[in-house]
């Protein structure tokens, strides 16, 4: 067969073809159905990477929050164990809990509170109605003062006294020196000194045993009465 009839051919069967099923139209159409698909593939991928990872760290933290609960629980029990073992932990009863009571004004217990080291006993600023049962501070700073020695030596006088009485008394060398600042009768030693007060009340020096200053009651007195 020639190249002619050949040619020929192939020219008749191209005529014969039938007509194309699809046209630009169709193309178009199919070419948005694939990227359309290609970009719900691509949100569906990263919606499941965020399903995930929401995932992961929620089992993260329910772990975390397991052990940390764990780890109490442990602490809790060793240290209820320890409780247990130690007899000297165990709860306070009532009385132990409750604060200690303030002790009133007139319980023996507050006796000293406020007492100035080096004093001769008795509260800072006030005295104490004790008559010769006691050391009246402000009369033994003064005596002593007379006296040249430490107020911390003074004594309750060796008399008896009224309750509302002021009295102190050193004793040196063997010689005992008492002043009393009273407004009741007082019933003195022989010898004592007897004079006013620059508040109306009486003032008792006396001296009992042997001693350098015997014979001189008259001086402490007058030296003591302008003070009380």
């Amino acid at each position: 067969m020639d190249e002619q009839k050949l040619a020929d051919l192939f020219r008749d069967a191209a005529h014969d073809a039938p007509p194309a099923s699809f046209d630009a139209s169709d193309v178009r159409k199919a070419s948005r159905r694939a990227t359309l698909r290609r970009r719900n593939s691509i949100a569906a991928g990263t919606t499941l990477v965020v399903v995930l990872g929401f995932g992961g760290a929620v089992a993260a933290n329910g772990w975390l929050a397991q052990d940390k609960a764990g780890n109490t629980m442990a602490g809790s029990g060793q240290q209820g164990n320890d409780t247990a073992q130690s007899p000297q932990t165990g709860p306070m009863t009532a009385l132990e809990a409750q604060p200690p009571a303030k002790n009133s004004p007139g319980d023996p217990s507050t006796q000293g509170d406020g007492v100035t080291p080096g004093s001769t006993g008795l509260p800072t600023g006030e005295r104490a109605v004790q008559g010769c049962a006691g050391v009246d501070r402000e009369l033994a700073d003064a005596l002593a003062g007379e006296l040249s020695v430490s107020p911390e030596h003074a004594e309750p006088p060796k008399v008896t006294c009224s309750p509302d009485s002021r009295a102190a008394a050193f004793k040196i060398d063997g010689l005992t020196i008492t002043a009393i600042v009273t407004a009741q009768p007082f019933e003195a030693p022989a010898g004592a000194e007897k004079v006013k007060t620059v508040g109306d009340k009486d003032l008792y020096v006396f001296t009992q045993g042997d001693g350098e200053l015997k014979g001189q009651a008259k001086r402490f007195a007058d030296a003591l009465a302008p003070k009380f």
